[in-house]
């Protein structure tokens, strides 16, 4: 247990002095002891750095080992933690897939007792330690393969799962059952062990065919945090059977500590059902955030917020007046061009493509046009299909 090393005084002190030092230009360096496992101590040093961002409040515990790095990129924010821990409510969970830790941490806020698998011996060290250090008191970690403890698991009331979307092979894997673990194959032995399953996925996935895909999903949620679509979570409910129309998505913005600042909430139903009205651009433009458009729901965003879209594949929306509740961004329009090197009257903005052929990087090279600055160019097709380029200003 090499990893017990970094508990020694010295090297936390190390750790602390170079807390925000170049891990590169330390890695040139001398150890100051020769003894030290040098490697663990920078790659301590570098996962702290992650941390700042994703997790700052484990950086105030005493004693706390960050696992590797890379583990650490994939793991859930402190944000998106605490929002999926308040989904359910219980006395005892299971986390399958313990990684970081990170959402059993924030499962243990809302449950009594916890079970943390991960296959790798290290990582459930790390559980053991990290998780009596965050909670207070013993979390039961084990060794070993999720499939495995299935089979001997006690029953709880909550099983959260983040199936790997990477193995050494291949990177990007974005099918349920490609990743580890397989959890359509788990299923019919989670049924008789769980009430619910919280199950995370990367933002690649396609909702509606991930709701095929497991056929018993009650809700979907997608975690929009730090102007980013993290996560797109599915809750699976075993003592509930909902029609695939009737499965409430919610897409929702969070704050640091995980509660929602904004949120839209629908069924393909009630998308399916709703009416959008349309109109060519007016006093304003309305983007939505990246949960929003990934969640769908643009009719109904459209009706919620009386608003009109551009054009019915063009997820853009404008009004005559400013929205300030709306869930994105929000501009002033200054023009509409015609999407042509001489009637540009800008020489650099911001550009976006929405419903229109082609990406951005050629569309500027063809208008000659240089990126960044205040203004804002959205390529986009308008209700009447003809294409064009509307110029914002942004006002939120």
């Amino acid at each position: 247990m090499e990893w017990q090393r970094l508990l020694e005084p010295e090297i936390q002190e190390f750790i602390r002095k170079n807390a925000q030092s170049d891990v590169p230009a330390l890695a040139l360096k001398k150890p100051p002891n020769p003894d030290w496992p040098y490697a663990l101590v920078l790659s301590q040093i570098q996962a702290r750095q992650k941390a700042e961002r994703k997790i700052p409040t484990w950086l105030k515990q005493e004693n706390i080992i960050f696992p590797p790095p890379d583990i650490l990129e994939q793991a859930s924010s402190h944000a998106t933690a605490r929002y999926k821990a308040r989904l359910r409510n219980g006395n005892d969970f299971a986390d399958l897939t313990g990684g970081c830790g990170i959402d059993s941490a924030a499962m243990l806020e809302q449950f009594q007792n916890g079970i943390c698998i991960d296959e790798n011996a290290t990582a459930a060290e790390l559980l053991t330690h990290n998780l009596k250090i965050l909670s207070g008191h013993d979390v039961k970690t084990h060794c070993i393969k999720a499939e495995d403890f299935i089979s001997t698991m006690n029953s709880v009331n909550v099983v959260c799962v983040d199936p790997q979307r990477r193995t050494q092979s291949r990177k990007g894997l974005y099918r349920l059952s490609d990743c580890l673990p397989n959890i359509t194959a788990l299923l019919p032995a989670l049924r008789i062990k769980t009430e619910a399953v919280i199950l995370k996925t990367s933002p690649m996935l396609d909702i509606a065919q991930t709701l095929e895909t497991l056929a018993c999903a009650a809700e979907v949620h997608v975690l929009e945090w730090k102007g980013e679509c993290k996560e797109v979570v599915y809750v699976i409910d075993f003592t509930k059977q909902i029609a695939s129309g009737d499965i409430r998505i919610t897409a929702v913005v969070l704050d640091d500590e995980g509660a929602p600042s904004a949120a839209l909430s629908f069924t393909r139903e009630e998308e399916r059902q709703a009416q959008a009205a349309y109109a060519m651009p007016e006093a304003y433009i309305f983007e939505p955030g990246p949960a929003f458009q990934k969640a769908g729901g643009f009719n109904v965003m459209a009706k919620t917020y009386g608003l009109r879209k551009l054009h019915t594949h063009t997820h853009l929306y404008t009004g005559d007046a400013p929205c300030p509740g709306f869930p994105g961004r929000s501009f002033a329009v200054q023009g509409i061009m015609q999407v042509d090197r001489k009637n540009l009257t800008l020489a650099q903005a911001n550009l976006t493509l929405r419903n229109f052929p082609g990406e951005a990087e050629g569309l500027r090279k063809k208008l000659e046009l240089k990126d960044g600055g205040e203004d804002y160019l959205f390529a986009c097709t308008l209700m009447d299909d003809s294409k064009a380029l509307v110029h914002g200003r942004k006002i939120r």
